[in-house]
């Protein structure tokens, strides 16, 4: 055979093994590359939960949504209560859950989810014999407690710490646990708590349902949805169709059972 030919035939057969390297490495990448999705979330229990040892919520959702579909992989993203707005502003992240439009959202390019649960805000004080629901009524010459960056239906949803301690004699702190420990103590005429943590916190320590009263009003109702970036994806349409699947499926009911919730 001619040297020509030889070396011919040596080109054909490293371009065949190049090409069937090339087409066993398409068949080795996934079909689509999944979106990442940025999740803001802050420390808010039952939903987002800093404390060591402690279930979040927010966490067990996205790892329920990860693994309820393959288009997107959500991922969380830690902010503050105070700098959600900022990060968000600056593209930190583009979804946030269980949050609500009304609690400093209005007027940004985000919208909301259909609302995924119900709860809010109650008041709790240390148990005393003169004291039933009434004692809820009026809160003046009261010293109430809450968390720093909150919005309470008690001051019309401001959170500017200094307004709530001019006109509430407010004292805002960063635990739940420290709400409820200071309305037990007496240190608190009334603590704001998230009833849905309160709920999750009465079952680990059962003594302590005897020694405070809960208001049976709530502060605040809060309808919790999932805010999404205006443009991006999954908009809240695609949001809605994945979450009433997982509803449909159980998912859902048995997540929020995980958490004593409903």
């Amino acid at each position: 055979m001619p040297a020509g030919a030889r070396s011919c035939g040596r080109l054909v057969q490293i371009a065949r093994a190049f090409t069937l390297a090339f087409l066993i490495g398409l068949c080795a990448l996934p079909a689509t590359a999944q979106q990442v999705v940025k999740v803001g979330g802050y420390d808010f229990p039952p939903f987002v939960d800093k404390t060591a040892g402690s279930a979040s919520l927010t966490f067990d959702l996205i790892a329920a949504l990860n693994a309820f579909q393959k288009k997107y992989v959500f991922e969380f993203v830690h902010t503050s209560s105070k700098r959600r707005f900022s990060h968000f502003d600056e593209k930190r992240f583009d979804l946030i859950l269980f949050e609500a439009l009304d609690w400093g959202w209005l007027g940004r390019e985000i919208e909301a989810t259909n609302v995924i649960m119900h709860g809010g805000t109650v008041y709790v004080t240390r148990m005393e014999k003169y004291k039933d629901q009434r004692y809820f009524d009026d809160l003046k010459g009261k010293t109430i407690w809450g968390i720093l960056g909150y919005h309470y239906g008690f001051a019309n949803f401001n959170s500017d710490y200094e307004f709530l301690k001019k006109h509430f004699n407010a004292h805002m702190i960063t635990s739940q646990d420290g709400l409820i420990e200071a309305a037990v103590a007496g240190r608190a005429d009334i603590s704001v708590v998230v009833r849905e943590y309160l709920q999750i916190y009465l079952l680990r320590h059962p003594d302590v349902q005897q020694k405070i009263l809960v208001s049976t009003k709530f502060d605040a109702v809060n309808s919790y949805t999932i805010l999404a970036r205006k443009g991006n994806r999954p908009d809240v349409a695609e949001l809605n169709k994945i979450l009433s699947e997982m509803e449909s499926a159980g998912i859902l009911k048995k997540l929020w059972g995980r958490y004593n919730l409903k």
